[in-house]
């Protein structure tokens, strides 16, 4: 695929310029920073803006990633390991839950407001946030109707895929749709620029009473806010291992749930410390990989988080001659590079 470079006065609005005119979510696109923005000598002589590659993750790729994330290994671990889904396999997931959710709630069974709230937030499969819930037993209750909402999502999918708009487009749409089956209220119904303001000057406000000095700006797409933290004392804000910029962005994701009825969900980036943080594991992969074919015998990365292995895999599956697989427990769980047998 050709690189399509994307420009923004910070390496974040580059990334941003990108999404938006892919129209795709962060978290299916493959974003490479080709180069960061330069100042110039005085603010004038010399000043580039950054450059980045933004390219839509392929469902062949997602497809393949799952597959060698699961190969070979034990199915008692497989089964800690969420798979990663296909944007039309994640969206009739969601279309089976919310049905079934409907039918016992028309039937006098209440489902907790903190559920929805899980399946709104999109981080893990519906059904998987059942299953830790304890309600898993909702998709028991009829599974004849259950397959009968399966063909009529996957057909809506399809349907639409033949009008014109693209998969994402679609999937949105339905997904979208299965909220608001759910009572859940989508920013129709608020002004979205007040929310983002909302909870922008909520986070200022935190990172003041931190003593850390910093600007924040923030952009939205559809129900998610992307907030940008720039500041010269990165590491107070992100903390070891990220834990600083993972209870910020908590304490911001309650804020706007308990301000706008579990509307939104919302991710926070320090500097570049994302992107960095992606490069790296890019390079890492790389590295591996091109280690497990000179010595011909396995590699594997230090310990993981679930979401950081989901992105070795993926780097892995696009080279040829290596595969890729998780080993261990949490919260030591990490990924093993070996060279294709196939």
């Amino acid at each position: 695929m050709q690189m399509v470079i994307f420009t923004g006065a910070s390496v974040e609005e580059a990334i941003q310029n990108g999404l938006k005119t892919l129209d795709i979510p962060r978290m299916r696109a493959h974003i490479t920073v080709v180069s960061r923005e330069k100042k110039g000598f005085l603010g004038l002589f010399g000043k580039k803006p950054a450059q980045v590659d933004v390219e839509p993750i392929a469902e062949a790729t997602v497809t393949k990633a799952n597959q060698q994330a699961i190969k070979g290994v034990p199915e008692e671990i497989n089964a800690q390991n969420e798979p990663v889904q296909s944007v039309s396999e994640a969206t009739v997931d969601l279309g089976r839950v919310v049905a079934a959710i409907k039918k016992v709630e028309n039937e006098g069974e209440a489902i907790s407001e903190e559920v929805k709230a899980e399946i709104l937030k999109n981080d893990k499969h519906a059904t998987t946030i059942l299953e830790e819930t304890g309600t898993i037993d909702v998709l028991k209750a009829d599974q004849a109707s259950d397959e009968a909402v399966d063909t009529e999502e996957t057909d809506e999918i399809s349907s639409l895929e033949e009008t014109g708009p693209s998969q994402e487009e679609a999937s949105a749409d339905v997904a979208e749709s299965s909220f608001f089956d759910l009572g859940i209220q989508v920013e129709d119904n608020c002004d979205i620029e007040e929310v983002v303001a909302s909870v922008t000057a909520y986070v200022q406000k935190i990172v003041d009473e931190m003593d850390v000095e910093a600007t924040l700006s923030s952009s939205h797409n559809r129900r998610t806010i992307n907030m940008q933290i720039d500041t010269n004392e990165p590491g107070r804000v992100i903390g070891y291992h990220g834990k600083v910029l993972k209870a910020l962005q908590l304490l911001a994701q309650n804020y706007l749930y308990n301000q706008y009825s579990k509307s939104f969900y919302i991710s926070i980036n320090v500097n570049d410390y994302v992107e960095h943080r992606a490069e790296v594991l890019q390079s890492y992969a790389q590295k591996l990989a091109q280690r497990a074919l000179e010595d011909r015998r396995s590699q594997h990365t230090d310990p993981m988080s679930n979401s950081e292995r989901k992105i070795i895999h993926r780097i892995i599956s696009r080279i040829d001659g290596v595969t890729s697989y998780s080993e261990g427990d949490e919260p030591n769980r990490y990924v093993v590079v070996d060279v294709d047998s196939e």
